[in-house]
């Protein structure tokens, strides 16, 4: 007799390969055994992968300055891209073309999916990685 495979087994597995190639997941899937290590602190290690992202977001690019002051704000005030723009000073049009980059990268998440008067906040990835940042911005001395 021909036995055949369990078919929600075999989804659970597909779906579970699916979350480790598709972006956001693969910083936070359980599976992955290294995310349970914890360093010193008892804390867990900030992924590598998620660092070289923060990395090439801030310091690779033109803009990363304004990006890193748009990410420091926002972990203390959620704002709207006319917010972000009186306060930190930028023109309305760069604020709104960092926050459009920063949200492609998952840093940031919106309250709505209305772009004018949506409030911005710093995605659950990177509170859950501010530390990241912080050490990054150490590093280049702008904090």
């Amino acid at each position: 007799m021909l036995s055949l495979p369990d078919s929600d087994s075999n989804n659970k597995k597909d779906k579970d390969n699916h979350d480790n190639r598709i972006g956001g997941s693969e910083f936070n899937n359980d599976n992955n055994k290294k995310n349970k290590k914890l360093d010193i602190n008892g804390e867990k290690p900030v992924d590598p992968r998620f660092k070289r992202l923060l990395w090439s977001m801030i310091v690779s690019t033109r803009g990363g300055i304004n990006r890193a002051k748009i990410i420091n704000f926002l972990n203390e005030n959620p704002s709207n891209a006319n917010q972000l723009s009186i306060q930190l000073k930028l023109e309305y049009k760069i604020v709104t073309h960092h926050l459009n980059v920063l949200n492609k990268n998952s840093l940031i998440v919106t309250d709505n999916n209305d772009f004018y008067g949506a409030t911005y906040f710093i995605s659950p990835l990177m509170e859950k990685n501010y530390p990241a940042f912080d050490e990054i911005m150490d590093r280049i001395g702008k904090k």
